[in-house]
């Protein structure tokens, strides 16, 4: 049936039917899409931790300077800001399901490359691509699993991807590190973090083959105008036929423009929301990447303490992120996004001063343990899983990508400031100077929470007031 059978009228009611009802409606097949649409960051848990414990093999390859070994880690979150950056748009412009597919053949492609690098040139420029490629990935996965998910299942479902993180982190030292250690006795083999590569690339193309099979996004096909295609999707997904809407796919033209959807998401409107999600954004991973990335080596070199004692000590660290990573979803439901924002930016802030009070006065080393791994859980409680999932609350279908991209953006060029300047840092100010900045700097954070926060289930669905208020089609 072509569109002139169909008023600007129906088609409008047809589209608001289709946003009213992803809304409303249960996902039968919630908990496959929210792993599967997440996936990309099992990769990113996955090189996180690896590359951490196997720097000592890194250096002992290539031997960098200090400043071409800040370089080398933050390769991957300089390209995952700028994919984060574009890839957001990209994942507006051009759909979600399309964006998934490329993200993982690139990934693939740099993680391979990166394995076989010659020299540390090389691999910091693979290192950049393959983080193009998760920058652009992990934006479109929030994005996804919004647009597939009815309203009491966003923030829930969302919440547990620090829980998926996790499991990746365990799941890379126990079965990726420690074997390797007791096979060699040694994580300086040069062989090491080259393995870390090429498990990364079979990772990211085992993703690619589970979501050839996963739809396009039913809101994004519906913002588009493909009311036809959406229905397809409501019916194969749901087994709900919406015969009332308008079985058409209507072209609207250029509704994903770069500069509009900029506009849509700095709008002052929206001040509060975007300034309370990038700056948690920020915090988390300033943090993340400043502290605990380097975690390991502070006990390895710092602490002397030796290469068991670093995996006993993440071990334990991220065990405590996993349980801290399952509790999150379900405090949402009862204390809220906001609560959980603050309480967690401040308890986290207050742990790694703690913890460089303990080294300061050569406390007893399980100290050292105990306050990292407190700095771990609270660190997942707040804005480490609330900065994005309330920028996924706080924007609709028409502009989610790009807010998303931003949020992962601003993520990444701290990872890009800590990662890179942290080794420099160490040398200049001490690990005791750079602890109590970024300890004060997350207490801040959670200050300012307080004053500008939302808590996400009290937030108007944007999706709906978006789409009733739409008037203009081409």
């Amino acid at each position: 049936m072509s569109e002139q059978n169909f008023s600007q009228e129906e088609i409008l009611k047809g589209r608001q039917k289709i946003y009213e009802f992803v809304a409303k409606t249960k996902n039968i097949t919630s908990r496959y899409i929210v792993i599967i649409a997440l996936a990309s960051l099992w990769i990113d848990a996955f090189d996180f931790s690896g590359f951490s414990l196997v720097l000592p093999s890194y250096v002992n390859t290539f031997h960098p300077s200090a400043f071409w070994l800040g370089f080398s880690v933050a390769a991957i979150n300089l390209g995952a800001a700028f994919g984060a950056f574009i890839g957001g748009y990209l994942t507006d412009k051009l759909g979600r399901r399309i964006m998934f597919i490329v993200n993982m053949i690139l990934f693939v492609l740099m993680a391979i490359l990166a394995g076989i690098s010659t020299n540390l040139y090389e691999f910091v420029i693979f290192r950049i691509g393959l983080g193009f490629a998760l920058g652009a990935d992990v934006s479109t996965a929030f994005t996804y699993i919004f647009e597939f998910l009815e309203e009491k299942q966003r923030l829930f479902w969302s919440n547990l991807w620090q829980a998926q993180w996790y499991i990746m982190y365990l799941v890379t030292i126990l079965g990726v590190i420690v074997p390797f250690y007791i096979f060699t006795g040694s994580l300086t083999n040069p062989l090491l973090w080259r393995y870390i590569m090429f498990g990364g690339a079979i990772l990211a193309f085992i993703i690619l083959l589970l979501r050839s099979k996963i739809p396009e996004s039913v809101l994004w096909s519906a913002y588009k105008g493909n009311l036809k295609d959406a229905k397809k999707i409501i019916l194969k997904t749901y087994g709900v036929n919406l015969s009332e809407v308008p079985d058409v796919n209507y072209d609207l033209g250029k509704t994903m423009r770069f500069l509009h959807n900029l506009k849509a998401v700095y709008t002052l409107k929206k001040w509060r929301e975007w300034l309370y999600s990038y700056l948690g954004s920020f915090e988390q991973c300033i943090v993340s990447w400043g502290f605990g990335q380097y975690l390991p080596y502070i006990i390895l070199v710092l602490a002397l303490k030796g290469p068991l004692a670093a995996i006993y000590a993440e071990l334990i660290f991220y065990s405590a992120g996993l349980v801290a990573g399952f509790l999150v979803a379900y405090l949402t439901r009862s204390i809220g996004t906001k609560t959980q924002y603050v309480i967690g930016a401040i308890i986290e802030g207050i742990a790694i001063i703690l913890f460089g009070v303990v080294y300061q006065f050569k406390w007893p080393f399980y100290l050292l343990i105990g306050f990292a791994s407190m700095f771990f859980f609270f660190h997942v409680i707040g804005p480490a899983s609330q900065a994005t999932t309330s920028a996924g609350a706080f924007f609709g279908a028409k502009e989610r990508g790009t807010a998303e991209g931003w949020t992962y953006t601003y993520c990444k060029a701290a990872g890009v400031i800590s990662s890179f300047a942290f080794p420099l840092l160490l040398v200049s100010v001490g690990m005791l100077g750079l602890t109590y900045v970024l300890g004060f700097f997350a207490i801040g954070v959670g200050i300012l929470g307080i004053f500008i926060g939302y808590d996400a289930r009290k937030y108007k669905n944007p999706d709906i007031t978006e789409i009733t208020t739409e008037t203009t089609m081409k």
